[in-house]
């Protein structure tokens, strides 16, 4: 029977649970059905509006630009001499675009729907170490800040370009602002997770191989390791968590093997007996728990992906069978990456021509996916869809464009301007989640 979610719910409304085994459904199909609603019933009501596959502007409160701490008196100690000022003593060359801009990821909270931007800006950049969030789930999202910049008036005024980039501090305590690229992972729990913070801000050139915790209340971090183990590589790889151990994975660029820190001993590990890989770019990493298996994406890599096994850390790059899709202008660490159960694929997105936006790229495993070849694909877009996110930052997209199992889609945050996008998977309804109704 085609798609017809309102017969389905009038006759719940009308009948209850009765009326819907009496119209055919099976009881399975009738279980599905009251879990449908229930589903429905947490969404918030613009989500509850979209039609499967189509995207959303979501319809926040404000936007990062809306709180920006330089136009904030009680913040930016400039404006009582220059009511003009947008920079503060943090803007450093482009100002608050530097939380995203420059090469800069995001991490999501599953459990809260919460969009998280840890730790950004980085090199002459920008110089806050402010975080934001917005939790997608609420009526009407709205970004917050938890603690302003370094350099502040209520943390008090210092000189942020003093050149201790090493020590990864500024002057209060206070990490320097970085490059996140792949870096930051939400661990379910424990909150915003900076697996290796790296160079910092003014110069770039130094900083600690140090891993980072944020506290979501108050906005501060704290080191979980002040030092990582020189075989785990550079700081534009890839981390992500893996919740059937509860660790974080992390394979660095330039030469690396595979590592994961373990929060129940505090300590990084190296697989020390696995395979090792030597490969200069921004890498993405996800992992795969159907079947234990990480799959890292990188440009530089011949067939762009290579699977890791994670008990043995021995590495397979089995490629693909086809092409990656046009619309995917780095199938990379800037596109992100994020493992999708319900498609049984890796998720991306970095489209830089504005008639291909709405199109999400995927890598599909195969039944052996260690040795077998994976196949791109592209996630279809309805007929009714009548909103395309806007183009991608030219630097990557990262972690700022992910999976919300809760909501049932792909977020995706493009710019300090710009609303949040959301790409619905379905609408909510279990019987009808093809376009058919399953008995």
């Amino acid at each position: 029977m085609q798609h017809d979610p309102w017969r389905r719910r009038l006759l719940l409304a009308g009948a209850g649970m009765a009326g819907l085994v009496a119209a055919g459904l099976s009881p399975a199909a009738v279980q599905r059905s009251a879990s449908s609603e229930l589903r429905r019933a947490a969404w918030p009501a613009w989500r509850r509006a979209m039609p499967a596959g189509t995207w959303c502007a979501i319809p926040a409160a404000n936007t990062i630009r809306a709180i920006d701490p330089a136009r904030d008196p009680a913040l930016n100690p400039y404006l009582a001499s220059n009511p003009d000022d947008d920079r503060g003593p943090w803007g450093g060359v482009i100002g608050i675009r530097g939380v995203l801009d420059p090469w800069c990821g995001a991490c999501f909270d599953r459990d809260r729907d919460t969009l998280w931007l840890p730790l950004g800006g980085g090199h002459q950049d920008y110089a806050g170490n402010e975080a934001y969030s917005i939790r997608l789930a609420d009526e009407v999202p709205t970004w917050h800040m938890p603690r302003p910049p370094s350099g502040s008036i209520p943390l008090g005024l210092i000189e942020l370009d003093d050149g201790q980039e090493s020590s990864g501090n500024y002057a209060d305590g206070r990490p320097r602002a970085i490059h996140s690229y792949n870096k930051h992972v939400f661990v379910p729990g424990r909150g915003p997770f900076c697996a290796m913070q790296g160079s910092t801000y003014r110069s770039g050139q130094a900083g600690p191989n140090r891993s980072l915790l944020l506290d979501r209340a108050s906005g501060e971090w704290s080191v979980l390791a002040a030092t990582m183990d020189a075989r785990l590589g550079a700081a534009k790889g890839g981390a992500c968590h893996d919740a059937t151990r509860d660790v974080v994975w992390w394979l660095g660029d330039r030469e690396a093997q595979l590592g994961y820190f373990d929060f129940a001993d505090g300590q990084w590990h190296v697989m020390a007996e696995g395979s090792s890989m030597n490969v200069w770019s921004t890498h993405a990493l996800t992992h795969v728990p159907e079947h234990d298996v990480l799959v890292v994406v990188s440009s530089n890599l011949p067939q762009r992906f290579a699977v890791w096994d994670a008990t043995t850390s021995h590495m397979t790059e089995p490629g693909a069978d086809n092409a990656p899709p046009a619309q995917l202008a780095i199938a990379g660490g800037p596109a992100g990456a994020v493992w999708v159960p319900r498609l049984n694929a890796v998720a991306m997105w970095h489209n830089r021509e504005a008639a291909s936006t709405g199109l999400i790229s995927l890598l599909r495993a195969p039944a052996q996916p260690r040795s077998q070849p994976w196949s791109w694909d592209t996630l279809p877009v309805s007929s009714a869809n009548t909103v395309l996110p806007s183009v991608a930052a030219a630097n990557g997209t990262y972690g700022r464009f992910g999976y919300a199992p809760g909501l049932a889609g792909f977020h995706l945050l493009n710019g300090v301007d710009e609303p949040v996008y959301f790409f619905a998977l379905d609408d909510g309804d279990e019987i009808f989640r093809d376009g058919f109704e399953h008995a």
